[in-house]
């Protein structure tokens, strides 16, 4: 097989190349190594690169499901002995003590990881530009930006410069780049993923680790590679058999919902709602209608928490911060412990009411995004008042559901006329991973996306 037929190939069938001695995990990072050299200076979806780490790990990957097989993690988590600059200026120098929790399973799960992917400043913006590691150029058309805030990790699934990555959903960072470079996004369950050793939780447990993948079956090993609790964390949710294996078909007709309605949607992409919802009805289950929750209600009480979250990083010149992060921290300076203690509660009652919706139905369909990825840029830095409101309107359909703590994927089911992916969002019902990733299977069986790619031609460089 080809290099580049290998830097493309799903992570499942990568691991079984591997065993069956056809590749070696060693070729596999060599490969994306090259890739990466020669793909990244114009991308940016690598902020560090750890060849030395992968090919250590390579030499003796193990046994499991997915050993041998290159990822990423997102410069958000501690990778021991490596930079951890959470995207800031700021912390330009802060090198990681320990491994964080997922990255520790990697490692164990015998994941080669190729390196730290880019974020935005702390993972703020839903687009990655801004802050230390600059833009992350969108693999389908670099003028346009990945995403974010794991848009690092979009990037690289997409462009063929991993076979999987880690990345983080604290109001859509997962499924919002994996929706606008055409790659599945799949936020689980909170408490899927423990936050430890050091942070006991992110964002009043509205944050959680997930995987970008180029398959639904490559996202359920994904999260089989990095699920578990460590004894005192706030909360967490028992693993009930292996995602990777509820990748399959339902067994039985499910109940499902969908909906566009909460902002404006671009027409191209309620087209392609309306056809997954079509799909889904062919095959069996029952469409009981357009209807959704009314998730409305949460931003102010998010902005609360993302205010005074910010304040947790000690920081000591805010100088260095990119403006809306700047913004941010002056506003928390006004909250006090009580309005922190509102927000939470107030997020809480809603999602009670939100969940309520799933007493009818196993899965809501709505868009990813209400549009396709802005041009890098088009949201200036400077204009933060501008990008609150930008802000607020592009997480409509991811936001609500890391309020509820709720599973949901991302699946890349069209291309708009743009040129630019398109993602469809399944919402489970809470801790319903194996019933999104079955239905998920059986949408990508019918409408298989893995073989479409960028055209990496655009970025004039050899590949």
């Amino acid at each position: 097989m080809k290099a580049t037929e290998l830097a493309f190939a799903p992570a499942l069938e990568q691991a079984v190349a591997i065993k069956r001695r056809e590749v070696s995990s060693g070729e596999l990072v060599e490969v994306y190594l090259q890739r990466i050299e020669e793909l990244n200076p114009r991308l940016n979806a690598y902020r560090l690169v750890t060849p030395e780490l992968a090919r250590t790990q390579a030499k003796n990957p193990g046994e499991g499901p997915l050993a041998g097989v290159p990822c990423s993690v997102k410069d958000l988590v501690g990778l021991k002995a490596h930079l951890l600059t959470y995207g800031s200026r700021a912390f330009e120098d802060n090198v990681a003590q320990v491994d964080y929790f997922m990255v520790g399973r990697l490692k164990d799960e015998g994941c080669p990881i190729l390196g730290k992917t880019t974020t935005p400043e702390f993972g703020s913006r839903p687009t990655t530009e801004h802050g230390l590691h600059g833009a992350a150029r969108n693999p389908w058309n670099p003028e346009h930006n990945t995403g974010g805030s794991s848009g690092g990790a979009a990037a690289a699934v997409a462009a063929g410069l991993c076979a999987f990555a880690h990345a983080t959903d604290g109001g859509g960072s997962v499924r919002i780049p994996a929706s606008w470079c055409g790659c599945v996004g799949l936020k689980p369950s909170r408490g899927r993923i423990s936050h430890g050793p050091i942070l006991a939780e992110g964002w009043a447990g509205l944050s959680t680790s997930g995987v970008i993948a180029r398959t639904v079956a490559d996202a359920g090993a994904g999260l089989d590679a990095m699920v578990g609790h460590l004894p005192g964390d706030p909360y967490w949710a028992e693993p009930e058999g292996s995602y990777r294996e509820a990748a399959r078909p339902p067994a039985k007709p499910l109940r499902v919902a969908y909906t566009t309605a909460g902002t404006e949607v671009d027409s191209e992409i309620k087209a392609a709602v309306d056809e997954a919802v079509r799909l889904i009805e062919r095959h069996g289950h029952h469409v009981v209608g357009e209807d959704g929750p009314d998730t409305s209600g949460l931003g102010d009480a998010f902005l609360v928490l993302f205010q005074t979250a910010l304040t947790t990083y000690g920081i000591a010149d805010r100088s260095l911060l990119e403006p809306l992060n700047q913004s941010a921290l002056a506003a928390a300076e006004h909250l006090k412990a009580a309005d922190y203690l509102a927000a939470v509660n107030l997020i809480r009652s809603r999602a009670r009411q939100i969940v309520a919706f799933w007493d009818g139905i196993d899965v809501l369909v709505t868009p990813t995004m209400p549009a396709t990825a802005p041009r890098n840029g088009a949201i200036p830095a400077q204009d933060t008042a501008r990008t609150g409101v930008w802000i607020s309107q592009a997480i409509t359909f991811t936001r609500p559901y890391n309020a509820t703590g709720q599973p949901a994927i991302s699946l890349p089911l069209a291309m708009h006329s743009n040129g630019l992916p398109i993602g469809v969002q399944l919402v489970g019902a809470p801790r319903g991973e194996m019933t999104i990733l079955a239905l998920a299977a059986q949408i990508e069986e019918a409408q298989p996306w893995r073989d479409r790619r960028p055209p990496l031609e655009r970025l004039r460089i050899h590949v």
